[in-house]
């Protein structure tokens, strides 16, 4: 068993998280129109509480958008260049130009007093500091999601489908009893 959130699980979990931080997606932004020269106030709220995390100003320009927001008293104007590429069926897709890397990006990230790369910033996605029965958990989950209350079939799925979601269940609990087994041979523990 490698890696994990839990103390002493192996795999170090002191990166910051994509999760845990403020972000800008270029998609939303084209969306509402502001790389087309629009401007707005864009609000970040606690989907939970309601509560209100942060906002910033936002001012489309030519081939750029200009983020107005203020950080340990002092109002910051930060330029950022907006790179297109050609879709396949025309039309573009834009990308922001990182402010620091230069590199294209689809989010930029609010870290450290400013808006950057996730590369830039050196955040994780919580997913990579999973050991292997966080993972194992994840997965169940999702696989949950997909059946009915008390995991029965919902209307229009296949008794096959069914059959193989809880095989896969039941492989994520089998993950979970392998660690706790090599735990248990690891501290030395010989039952009760």
């Amino acid at each position: 068993m490698r890696g994990g959130w839990r103390w002493n699980a192996g795999r170090p979990a002191q990166h910051a998280k994509v999760e845990q931080c403020l972000s800008l997606e270029v998609g939303g932004l084209a969306k509402a129109g502001i790389l087309d020269g629009r401007r707005c106030d864009w609000v970040w709220t606690n989907t939970d509480t309601g509560k209100r995390l942060g906002s910033i100003g936002v001012q489309g320009a030519h081939a750029a958008v200009v983020l107005s927001y203020t950080f340990d008293a002092q109002d910051v104007w930060e330029r950022v260049a907006i790179e297109r590429t050609p879709c396949h069926y025309g039309g573009s897709r834009p990308w922001f130009n990182c402010p620091r890397c230069g590199a294209r990006a689809q989010n930029l990230y609010f870290a450290h007093g400013r808006f950057a790369c996730r590369s830039c910033h050196g955040l994780r996605y919580r997913s990579q500091s999973e050991d292997d029965c966080g993972r194992s958990w994840r997965k169940q989950r999702k696989l949950e999601a997909r059946l009915g209350e008390n995991w029965r079939r919902p209307k229009g799925m296949h008794k096959a489908t069914r059959t193989k979601l809880l095989e896969a269940i039941w492989r994520c609990e089998e993950v979970r009893e392998d660690a706790l087994a090599a735990y248990m041979d690891r501290v030395g523990f010989k039952g009760w």
